[in-house]
């Protein structure tokens, strides 16, 4: 071993038990910001349980019903596996090769992930920006989005509170969902985009009439960068079903803080979007 590779261990080590005191000092928090000599990591931990089956059935419940392909049988093997540090290293590394912006991994054991910071969750940025700020970065992030599906990826958690923002650059994060596996690319890619705009309504100063105005502007900037006929088939296909749902939750509006309002805000958008001429 050269004294620059014992120097390099020494450093890791030091790093590694910087990390373990922080994820002792607040074992409730699944992400701790380790700042260790100068540098600040995140530290994540493996979710204490994988998906629900009522979840899984469901998904493959309803891709049949928009898509007509009924999931294959190893969807539940799948959801199982995606629960380990491993495949969201993997997807990490896959996605890092292909020049998508993600964080590097420093170092990775079974129960937590070390990743490099790569900036504030946009969700966070929300709350502080000024409707001028706000209204463009959210216009960046649609087209950002689009330009990655565009590209041949999708994410799996595609809410502003798993984007970062630093120096103007758009960081990919939390990539724990694996129906991107196994479902259809286009359909994997609608729930990213469903997904992005139901995080986007009703976010931090985004009320509803914003919303409703925002919304349609984030789909269109989304379509420029990927004019993908599939992906709008399949919102198309999706559409009525969207619409028995909101149907069902208009009346609990008023009683329900936010999901309610998400729901038909998202759906009323959606359905004037892709009928206009």
């Amino acid at each position: 071993m050269t004294i620059h590779d014992a120097r390099a261990t020494s450093e890791l080590k030091s790093l590694v038990a910087a990390t373990e005191t922080a994820l002792a000092v607040q074992p409730e928090q699944r992400t701790v910001v380790v700042q260790h000599e100068g540098q600040c990591y995140v530290a994540k931990r493996l979710a204490e349980q994988p998906r629900r089956l009522i979840q899984t059935l469901f998904m493959r419940w309803l891709v049949k019903r928009i898509t007509g392909q009924p999931l294959p049988l190893r969807t539940l093997a799948l959801s199982e596996a995606a629960h380990s540090m491993e495949y969201e290293a993997r997807r990490l590394r896959t996605l890092g090769a292909a020049g998508v912006a993600v964080p590097e991994i420093v170092y990775r054991t079974p129960e937590y992930l070390l990743l490099e910071h790569r900036g504030i969750v946009v969700a966070s940025l929300l709350e502080k920006w000024q409707a001028a700020e706000w209204r463009i970065e959210l216009l960046r992030m649609a087209t950002e989005l689009g330009a990655f599906h565009a590209a041949g990826h999708w994410h799996g958690g595609a809410q502003i509170k798993n984007v970062t923002l630093q120096n103007g650059q758009f960081t990919r994060i939390d990539f724990e969902e694996n129906f991107g596996e196994f479902l259809p690319l286009p359909v994997a890619q609608a729930t990213d985009l469903i997904l992005f705009l139901n995080s986007v309504s009703l976010a931090g100063p985004i009320d509803e009439l914003e919303a409703r105005a925002l919304l349609p502007q984030l789909i269109a900037h989304y379509f420029v960068a990927h004019p993908n006929a599939d992906v709008r088939a399949v919102l198309l296909r999706a559409l009525p079903w969207f619409k028995r749902i909101a149907a069902i939750v208009r009346p609990f509006q008023k009683q329900s803080r936010k999901g309610a309002r998400r729901i038909v805000i998202l759906i009323d958008v959606l359905g004037d979007f892709l009928h206009a001429k």
